[in-house]
């Protein structure tokens, strides 16, 4: 062989091997480009105080996809399912037997995701719990990373087949990351997280092993995850609130005042109200359970001319919002809402969402979810019955 062919070949090993901060790099890259996922895993917890070891084990599954489909599921000293196909929005706690349904669609815009992604965040709810554990955390652990270095490459089995990793060691403050990382698709298939945790008996010593047995990404997350049917057994509720879940319930609260501009221009002070009941309806063109609740809507505006303001919020460009009332025939007054600080002031996460107020500026009805035109007449009427 010859003295140059030689070098090359030893010099190939060298420049195929990344370097742990690229390696990094593209983690957070990979998990930016995705369009959808499909993911089970085990997360196991081992606490420790030096005398002794306390360890758990929850099982997770998430499947989000495009326009605002997810599954999540949590399965550990009890078990919740949530399930949306993007108009409608299934609870379940298959430990209680009991489930609900919901006219829901997501309300979270990019500046959403973007507080989600911030490493102090807490989640809101089920799915935001389930996709913290198993896709939000990694891309930021993946731009936080201290002092990366490649420990060794390693073999793992995930779904049915052997996907080679790069295995990681990186630091967060005093935390500890080893993190398996697929060579194909820079996605972590195993993370084990360590360090001290301060608690009421001390210090003590807390290992979090997440190991991933199925991730599907992209074309290959199939529509039927996001379908949900109740066992026969199961009993159907009015509420259920899952573990985790911030269930923010407006009755009876004052009504945050605001001030925000008609799709005409002209401002409008919500307190400027006050001695009239007022009707506040979060919506959008593109929510499904909106455009079916808008009819009635538009009936009950109608129905309660003189005697009840129905103001319409949304948070989309106005010409979309003049075009599509304007096609519908709806005449109902719609606030623009396009900073969405109304929203965040009001908890809307989930839309539609309406609200009920008093000639005091009390919050007296609050609907998450679409109603039937009759529940939303008669809780109207209930208020306008009150004493002024």
């Amino acid at each position: 062989m010859r003295p140059f062919a030689l070098l090359i070949l030893l010099a190939a090993p060298a420049f195929a091997q990344p370097n742990a901060a690229a390696i990094l790099a593209n983690v957070q890259k990979a998990y930016a480009q995705l369009t959808a996922i499909h993911a089970v895993a085990t997360q196991e917890q081992t606490l420790s105080d030096g005398r002794g070891a306390v360890s758990s084990q929850i099982d997770y599954e998430l499947a989000e996809k495009p326009p605002g489909r997810f599954r999540a599921r949590l399965k550990g000293s009890v078990e919740a399912i949530a399930v949306s196909d993007g108009s409608t929005t299934w609870k379940a706690l298959p430990t209680s037997k009991q489930w609900m349904k919901l006219e829901l669609a997501a309300a979270a815009t990019d500046d959403d995701a973007a507080e989600e992604d911030q490493p102090n965040s807490q989640p809101k709810d089920l799915h935001d719990n389930v996709a913290r554990a198993l896709l939000i955390r990694f891309p930021v652990i993946a731009s936080l990373a201290e002092r990366p270095e490649i420990l060794k490459e390693d073999t793992l089995k995930i779904d049915g087949r052997k996907a080679v990793c790069y295995v990681l060691r990186l630091h967060i403050g005093l935390t500890q990351h080893d993190m398996w990382i697929d060579k194909d698709r820079y996605l972590v298939l195993r993370d084990v997280q360590s360090g001290p945790q301060n608690s009421t008996h001390g210090v003590l010593t807390v290992s979090i092993d997440t190991k991933f047995k199925k991730l599907a990404t992209n074309s290959d997350v199939p529509d039927t995850v996001f379908a949900f049917e109740p066992e026969k057994k199961w009993a159907q509720v009015e509420m259920l609130v899952l573990p985790g879940e911030e269930r923010l319930m407006l009755t009876g609260r004052p009504a945050a005042d605001f001030t925000l501009k008609s799709l005409d221009g002209d401002s409008q002070q919500l307190s400027s109200l006050r001695g009239k009941v007022v009707v506040l309806d979060f919506w959008a063109t593109w929510c499904p359970p909106c455009r079916a609740e808008l009819p009635s809507i538009e009936k009950l505006n109608a129905e309660f001319a003189g005697k009840v303001q129905f103001l319409g919020v949304n948070d989309e460009d106005a010409g979309t919002v003049k075009g599509f009332l304007k096609k519908a025939g709806y005449t109902f007054p719609v606030l623009m809402d396009g900073k969405r600080q109304v929203h965040r002031t009001y908890g809307i996460r989930s839309i539609p969402v309406l609200l009920v107020i008093d000639r005091q500026g009390v919050i007296r009805q609050h609907f998450v979810g679409s109603r039937s035109q009759d529940a939303l007449r008669s809780a109207i009427q209930s208020v306008l019955e009150q004493e002024p």
